[in-house]
């Protein structure tokens, strides 16, 4: 060229950075030694070192990366390191609480004290029941009893017995029933009977011998209206017998029954004394167990009655209710039944440790609110519902406490009320079944709320960038609570390192899943495609879940073959089956190139025309197409109309590439004379949205050819993205690109003119596949990579560029003179046009 500049057709080792086996110090992975620590993410290991040590519970990690990029399983490392230099975390633990029973009281131990805590006041209750049935059927409390009420109840029963024959010989008999005391009559006929007196509340074996004495209701109404008269009469005379006397009869027993509740009390309470004591000293660390121990002991001394009864221990779920009982001698109502309370007395292990155990590490794989805070179940009793406080089940967040809890981003903010439950937790630091909207479900008159926990948990979150922008833009708490982002590269430095990761990593797959051991060209051949995932010969994808999914594939392949070893011709051949499975569409598409359909020329040369490539998506599987693009020039002052961008098929970087193109044709040719042109540029046959730049240096090279008249070889294809200073850019998906060219010229022939032009700046972007090398090195293929418009033209027409001279005219012929002199002929035209000229137009 002119200028000096020329463009540069790519050796073949320029075409993919191959990896050399022996380079690579085994012969098989067997003598590798499992992968260790994370390579190439140095960034995100600070990241998550820093967050994970520092004691803030502002300081939460949100992780964000790709998948497959070992997100997880670098965190879960990073994780158990720290963890196992923190200590294990307490047992937590819900008991009754005697004052307000809907809230249950939380009891914090040490780690590893829960379950022998709950076990040891199981064995008390026991061990006590039996102590109090000792105590009270002793001859000491029977003597104590005996002495205690030897000035009152001779007294008691003297009045009662003399009560009982006034009223007898009225001819009635009288009687304590459940709704008081009752004066029943007694037939006529029958003499009196000597009816020993007893307590309120008893029945004696004589009461129940008068119970044939006794008239009937039916009896009653029977009798001569006289003798019913007379009935009633005597039956008045006796109420008022009864009125007159019960009081002091009353007040004997009321003294009898303080007597006796003041010595059950102290006889229960010396009975208890023995048992309590030694493990409130052994609890002694725990204010909380020690305060639950000293009501535990009160409520069972107020409760003596009932626990010293003869009852099975095992209380059930629905015994939690038990029925009221009658009044006793110590005036107790409402009393509880010895199942409802065996389980009030239980211990409810919420959470549990050991000692030796590190901080707890919990991955949260479905954290509904329910799953994060625990849940409080429910029950029948008599078609009611109930709770209590041994139906509190523990949630991640009670489990994770003390330590780190590990949730995927997604499924937190897609699961309603979860990402508010965490935050709640977060932000306040305390566990509650209430710390959130959602209702628990428990349904009306099973209510309970336990007392929060105190929160020490660590949240680290596993997401990407479209998980972190929705928390970071509408939640202002988000940035507050998660202060560290661990970034994931999805690429590394192709360093001698990370090829020894990559080998570690792939014989790590082989020998875990049961495969062969990789050779060391197998893994070379790994390696290769690791660069053409990341689409840079300088670099490595860290994607290594699609590492060890081509692993497990290439294993396959060799064990189907039953070969000791997996070979590069294994690899290749997952990679080969692999692209087979997802390239349907790509063969459609390259079908209706090859039956004319799709109109695509590979041969010949054509003024205003040029192969462009471009990129398609189709659901897991990119690939690249050929695309014919076209522009058609007249005098004008319309400027470069995109046909794509005037019917809404383009994106804004598509349409900022084509604008670009105005401003170099003013830039280069236009400073004398104004820049006077309409042109149309249109990726023919086109039925899909574009965008992107990377068409926009063919774009111009169509422009440059209609306004020059100098047709351009189609032979060729082209890719890259061009400045208003005619630069030429890098692009993306450069492999693909040049690849799908490749595909077509091979599938019509390879006549070693074809070939493909990119950026200069893109060398380092391919990793073409070997066929593609082999081709391009036995002269059937080429590529060139250019630096400016100018070089692309020159290869395109055959044709040099031109470079302006002092007066900024080039040399006649070239390509920017037939261009220049174009222009200058449209503004003349527009200018005669407007003055009302007729000026005509001939090509240079």
């Amino acid at each position: 060229m002119e200028d000096g500049r020329q463009p540069l057709e790519l050796a073949p080792a320029a075409l993919r950075r191959q990896t050399d086996p022996a380079g690579l110090g085994f012969a098989t992975t067997t003598e590798l030694p499992a992968p260790t620590g994370m390579v190439g993410q140095e960034r995100a290991q600070e990241s998550i070192d820093f967050a994970l040590e520092m004691n803030d519970s502002r300081y939460n990690l949100f992780v964000n990366g790709d998948p497959g990029t070992g997100r997880r399983i670098a965190v879960a490392t990073a994780v158990e390191a720290i963890a196992k230099s923190r200590p294990a975390a307490k047992d937590w633990c819900y008991v009754y609480r005697f004052d307000q029973p809907e809230e249950p009281h939380a009891v914090a131990l040490p780690p590893g004290m829960g379950r022998p805590f709950a076990h040891d006041v199981a064995t008390f209750v026991q061990t006590a029941r039996r102590e109090l049935r000792q105590a009270f059927s002793s001859d000491a409390y029977a003597t104590q009893r005996k002495e205690l009420l030897s000035d009152i109840e001779p007294d008691h029963t003297a009045l009662w017995s003399a009560l009982r024959e006034q009223i007898r010989a009225l001819g009635f008999l009288v009687r304590a029933t459940e709704l008081g005391i009752a004066i029943l009559p007694l037939r006529s006929s029958i003499g009196p009977q000597n009816v020993a007196p007893s307590g309120v509340g008893g029945n004696d074996e004589s009461e129940l011998d008068d119970e044939p004495l006794i008239l009937s209701r039916e009896e009653i109404d029977a009798l001569p209206t006289a003798e019913r008269n007379q009935l009633r009469a005597r039956h008045e005379q006796a109420e008022t017998l009864l009125k007159r006397n019960l009081p002091e009869i009353t007040a004997l027993e009321d003294e009898m029954a303080a007597r006796i509740r003041v010595l059950n009390t102290a006889t229960a309470e010396e009975a208890l004394t023995q048992g309590i004591e030694p493990l409130v000293e052994q609890y002694a660390i725990s204010a909380d167990a020690v305060d639950f121990l000293r009501q535990l002991a009160g409520d069972m001394v107020a409760h003596a009655d009932v626990l010293r009864g003869d009852v099975d221990d095992a209380g059930s779920a629905s015994d939690a209710e038990g029925d009221e009982e009658d009044q006793g001698m110590d005036g107790s109502e409402g009393r509880v039944s010895l199942p409802a309370l065996l389980r009030r007395y239980r211990v409810n292990v919420l959470v549990s440790h050991k000692p030796e155990d590190d901080a707890p590490i919990v991955i949260e794989m479905n954290p509904t609110r329910t799953n994060l805070l625990g849940r409080i179940e429910s029950g029948t009793k008599r078609g009611l519902p109930f709770t209590d406080h041994m139906m509190i089940r523990a949630g991640a967040l009670h489990r994770a406490n003390g330590g780190f809890l590990i949730v995927q981003a997604h499924d937190l903010i897609t699961t309603p009320h979860a990402w508010d439950t965490l935050k709640r937790v977060l932000r306040f630091g305390m566990i509650g079944m209430d710390s959130g909207g959602e209702p628990q479900g428990n349904p009306p008159g099973a209510t309970l709320r336990p007392e929060p926990i105190p929160a020490n948990v660590k949240a680290i979150l596993i997401g990407d960038l479209s998980t972190y922008r929705p928390l970071m833009e509408q939640d202002p708490e988000f940035r507050l609570l998660f202060k560290v982002r661990a970034d994931f590269a999805d690429e590394m430095q192709r360093t001698p390192d990370a090829e020894q990761a990559y080998a570690r990593f792939s014989a790590n797959v082989a020998r875990t899943s049961g495969g062969p051991p990789l050779a060391a060209d197998a893994v070379a051949t790994l390696i290769e495609e690791g660069s053409r995932w990341a689409e840079d010969q300088e670099r490595l994808s860290t994607e290594f879940g699609s590492l060890r999914d081509l692993t497990l594939e290439a294993c396959y392949w060799a064990k189907k073959e039953k070969a000791e070893t997996t070979s590069a011709a294994h690899v290749s051949r997952a990679i080969a089956a692999r692209e087979r499975r997802t390239s349907l569409s790509e063969d459609k598409y390259n079908e209706l190139i090859d039956e004319g359909q799709l109109v695509i020329e590979t041969s010949g040369e054509v003024i205003g025309q040029v192969n462009g490539l471009s990129v398609r998506i189709s659901t897991d599987h990119f690939y690249g197409v050929p695309m014919r693009i076209t522009a058609r020039t007249s005098p004008g002052v319309a400027g470069v109309t995109d046909i794509e961008r005037e019917t809404a098929m383009s994106g804004p970087s598509h349409s900022k590439g084509v604008l670009i193109l105005s401003g170099f044709l003013a830039g280069r040719f236009a400073q004398d004379f104004p820049l006077s042109l309409s042109a149309s540029i249109c990726f023919e046959q086109n039925y899909e949205p574009i965008d992107g730049d990377s068409a926009s240096s063919a774009e111009l090279y169509t422009l440059l050819s209609s306004l020059s008249g100098v047709p351009i070889r189609q032979s060729l294809a082209v890719t890259g993205s061009v400045n208003q200073r005619g630069e030429i850019q890098a692009v993306g998906a450069v492999t693909a690109k040049v690849e799908s060219f490749y595909r077509l010229c091979e599938i019509r022939g390879l006549d070693g003119h074809q070939g493909v032009l990119i950026p200069r700046a893109n060398i380092r972007n391919l990793m073409l596949r070997e066929e593609i090398v082999a081709a391009v090195k036995a002269g059937r293929f080429h590529i060139y990579a250019i630096g400016s418009v100018d070089e692309g033209i020159e290869l395109l027409t055959g044709i040099p560029a031109g470079r302006p001279d002092r007066d900024n005219r080039y040399l006649e012929g070239t390509i920017n003179a037939r261009v220049s002199q174009m222009l200058r002929l449209y503004s003349d035209r527009v200018r005669a046009y407007i003055a009302g000229q007729n000026v005509g137009l001939a090509r240079p």
